[in-house]
């Protein structure tokens, strides 16, 4: 049994098969894994002498609960392969096609990056899992809101979940102007730094000089 079974098996069977030998084999346990503190060390001892009159037990429980959690159920950071990629969500549409092939391509690629858009990309499998994949292998998200595409927000979504991660990856929001002023984002962005543009050309001018600055 690994350390992570052993440390779980005594959370979900505490005060079994009795007080006493549970109490005992936490006290061993939290000895053999360098983990017995003074806190922990003071409710063993109280355990011992008095059972469970004063609620020892469950705080001694709470501990070792608040332990599987520091040693065994912190969110790990995705390991990155690519580093040189920058995805791109947004609505697909004649329009949008456009202003990905007109303006975010060739921004991204003058800055040495190569440009990721999903429909752009043979793979076999589940779409999500192959969304999930290359945004978490990329520098940077751009989400464009313009059409306020659920999709869109969704890996915008999973960018904000990396970064709460200490994921490295950089989250730009962009949207049309026009569409801004008429239509608005959704209410939960709509406070966010979001960069918004008239035109291709107007387009590439802010877009290259905010991605060199957040990316260096």
């Amino acid at each position: 049994m690994t350390e992570k079974d052993k440390l779980k098996d005594l959370i979900d069977n505490a005060k079994k098969p009795s007080v006493y030998e549970w109490v005992y084999e936490v006290e061993n346990f939290l000895n053999q894994i360098a983990k017995n503190t003074k806190e922990s060390a003071t409710l063993i001892a109280n355990i011992k002498q008095f059972t469970n009159d004063f609620g020892g037990c469950d705080k001694l429980v709470a501990l070792l609960k608040q332990l599987y959690k520091n040693e065994y159920d912190s969110i790990a950071i995705p390991p990155i392969t690519k580093r040189n990629q920058i995805f791109v969500a947004m609505m697909f549409s004649a329009d949008m096609t456009s202003i990905y092939e007109n303006g975010y391509k060739p921004v991204i690629q003058s800055l040495n990056y190569a440009a990721m858009r999903i429909d752009e990309k043979d793979y076999t499998g589940s779409i999500i899992d192959e969304i999930k994949s290359e945004i978490t292998d990329s520098v940077a998200l751009i989400a464009d809101l313009t059409g306020n595409r659920g999709g869109v927000y969704y890996e915008a979504g999973i960018a904000k979940g990396l970064q709460l991660c200490n994921h490295p990856i950089k989250l730009v929001l962009a949207c049309k102007q026009d569409y801004f002023d008429k239509e608005k984002v959704h209410f939960d962005v709509s406070g966010d730094k979001i960069l918004l543009y008239n035109n291709e050309s107007d387009l590439k001018t802010k877009l290259t000089k905010l991605l060199q600055s957040i990316l260096g």
